[in-house]
């Protein structure tokens, strides 16, 4: 190109470089705009699955908080139960030790005479009364058994006392 062609195009030049960096400049901010745009929707996106899981982390947490709750009430309960359970087993274990005992000693004699008396009370003159292991009778007729035995006693008794066994280990 010679100098006075290049002269004469240089405003064209001009113009279409002008042209151009208008255009990238519009390019470049409508690319930026468009990305500004697409990052707070991505934001926003993220903001509401981030809810989502805070909110279903909440739930789990408070389900999962109830679940260790009722495990522990239950462990509890049964820590209470257990406990109850060693202190009846204990109280009747004592209880038949205080009637054996009634048999041992010297009172032994006129507790026997008694249970036959209530053996007879109970089956007729006719029954035949024998001493039981452990200490008490047992009173037999030909059809029918009365059980006076120190165990058979201490199952009774404690039967007897029912609820009111629980008073011993209830809150004061």
């Amino acid at each position: 190109m010679n100098g006075r062609i290049g002269s004469a195009l240089a405003p064209v030049r001009e113009a279409l470089a002008d042209g151009a960096r208008s255009e990238a400049a519009r390019l470049v901010a409508d690319a930026e705009r468009d990305a500004a745009a697409l990052v707070g929707e991505a934001r926003a996106e993220a903001s509401r699955v981030l809810d989502g899981a805070r909110a279903e982390g909440r739930a789990d947490g408070a389900l999962a908080a109830a679940a260790a709750r009722s495990r522990a009430r239950a462990a509890s309960r049964a820590i209470v139960l257990g406990a109850r359970r060693r202190a009846y087993e204990e109280l009747r274990r004592r209880v038949r030790g205080e009637v054996r005992a009634l048999f041992d000693g010297p009172d032994a004699p006129a507790n026997e005479e008694a249970l036959a008396a209530r053996a007879r009370t109970l089956l007729g003159a006719g029954a035949r009364v024998e001493r039981a292991g452990g200490g008490g009778l047992v009173g037999r007729v030909r059809d029918a058994e009365v059980d006076l035995s120190a165990d058979a006693l201490t199952d009774r008794a404690m039967a007897a006392l029912g609820t009111e066994v629980a008073d011993l280990w209830a809150p004061r």
